[in-house]
């Protein structure tokens, strides 16, 4: 592997990024002459007003700060204080920490200044990955193949998705756990590992910037109890208590600022979040016949579709199968496999199962992909014919979704049914992938020599 080969190919995936970024730039300035479409994500606009409302130090058009003013931060120390720090929740839709906006604050000197920021975090997942010692280095091919020139994730952060910093939180802190994969057993035994502890403030971090990586604990749990021998071994909870320790250290300071707001919407809303607006989801449809029906004066006349509904607003109608499976892999298939490939297959699951699933959502588990691929059994033909039905399983829903957001066309139930074809392809494709590995572990068996 050569530096210069990494850098040259790290160095046009920056210039294809920074010519989309002008390109999406012109588009959002001349929405009339693309249809009224804009290049530029929502979730964008949405961040960067949050970013505004906290610079403005709860002052709207000069007005000072009050406290009746809706945009101060409403948190205990902000009082007591009288720190001029605004509410990015006084923005509608904002559900993130407030970190994000600040880390994408340079947008406010210019919005080319915070995708372009965007971009060099989204291309330090690469550097990540290929900086991990030669035992658990993936190819860099698979690497540059998969995340640093692939279409769909340059689309998805040049758009101003801002999700390649929860997976760059992620990627660092499976690499941290994989860094002692190969160690002495004096090393083992020894509960002050620097790259576990290290391993607990990322996977706190993660944590506190987006809350799903939670359900990577039982994984991580598996991979320590394998390492150090013992499910309850003393370097597990001390992993435990770093992390835990660390979550206290980022979020309390943060509850202090922007108060209940900030616990609502970073992580509560999350538990009972209903989005009626058309998406990957099987649970989609349920959901919008639930809307339509509370916003309508007469109940549903099937009493089918009525017990329907009333299910899919269940926060435990999702919550149940995500978690049930998510501790499932992590515990036994961690044992099994790998941290990774558990890791992988949990965010895959959960993603399939989730009352939300949007395209971002899949640069979730894409760069884990290099680490996992070398160990799977899938010929050309069987690899083929997986790619070609999750391609085409989007294919068919995206083609329904441009028939009811652009032709209005109402086809929401055969665009519930494409996401429904979807998530079974899903469901294929996750039992193929672990068939694939099962048969990588027992391929070169030898057999036993029988006795005497």
């Amino acid at each position: 592997m050569r530096f210069s080969s990494n850098l040259s190919i790290l160095t046009l995936s920056l210039f294809i990024h920074l010519v989309l970024i002008l390109y999406a730039h012109h588009v959002d300035s001349h929405p009339e002459q693309f249809g009224g479409l804009k290049y530029t994500d929502v979730d964008w606009r949405v961040v960067i007003d949050g970013a505004r409302l906290i610079v403005n130090g709860g002052r709207r058009r000069g007005r000072s700060v009050d406290d009746g003013d809706p945009a101060r931060a409403q948190g205990w120390i902000v009082d007591a204080l009288n720190l001029k720090i605004g509410d990015p929740y006084a923005r509608q839709t904002f559900r993130y920490t407030p970190l994000l906006p600040l880390v994408l604050s340079p947008a406010l000197i210019h919005p080319l200044l915070g995708k372009a920021f965007l971009t060099l975090l989204s291309l330090s997942i690469p550097v990540v990955l290929l900086s991990r010692p030669s035992h658990c280095r993936p190819s860099k091919g698979l690497v540059h193949a998969l995340w640093t020139l692939n279409p769909l994730v340059v689309n998805i952060t040049t758009r101003g998705s801002p999700e390649a910093i929860i997976v760059l939180l992620v990627i660092c802190t499976v690499s941290a756990l994989v860094q002692n994969s190969v160690t002495t057993f004096k090393q083992r035994e020894n509960p002050s590992s620097r790259w576990e502890k290290v391993a607990a403030l990322l996977y706190a971090s993660s944590i506190s910037w987006k809350i799903y990586p939670v359900i990577y604990a039982p994984a991580i749990w598996a991979h320590l109890a394998k390492r150090h021998r013992g499910w309850f071994a003393s370097e597990i909870w001390l992993f435990g208590t770093w992390t835990l320790f660390s979550m206290l250290v980022i979020n309390l300071p943060l509850w202090s600022i922007w108060g209940q707001p900030f616990l609502d919407q970073t992580f509560l809303y999350h538990l009972s979040r209903l989005d009626h607006r058309h998406n990957f989801s099987p649970y989609y449809y349920p959901i919008y016949l639930s809307i339509s029906e509370s916003s309508m004066s007469t109940p549903t006349s099937s009493s089918i579709l009525s017990a329907l509904s009333a299910f899919s607003q269940h926060p435990l109608a999702s919550f149940v199968p995500q978690m049930g499976l998510a501790t499932f892999i992590g515990l036994y298939l961690t044992q099994k496999t790998s941290l990774e490939f558990a890791i992988f297959l949990q965010t895959v699951t959960f993603i399939a199962f989730n009352k939300v699933c949007t395209s971002q959502y899949f640069t979730w588990f894409i760069p884990l992909l290099p680490s996992v691929i070398p160990h799977l059994r899938l010929s050309a033909r069987r690899t083929a014919v997986l790619l070609s039905a999750w391609v085409g399983g989007q294919a068919l829903w995206l083609s329904t979704a441009y028939r009811l957001e652009f032709l209005a066309q109402s086809v929401h139930l055969q665009l519930w049914a494409s996401g429904l074809v979807f998530f079974m392809i899903n469901v294929w494709i996750i039992g193929s992938l672990v068939d694939s590995w099962a048969e990588a572990d027992t391929r070169h068996v030898e057999p036993k020599q029988p006795k005497g």
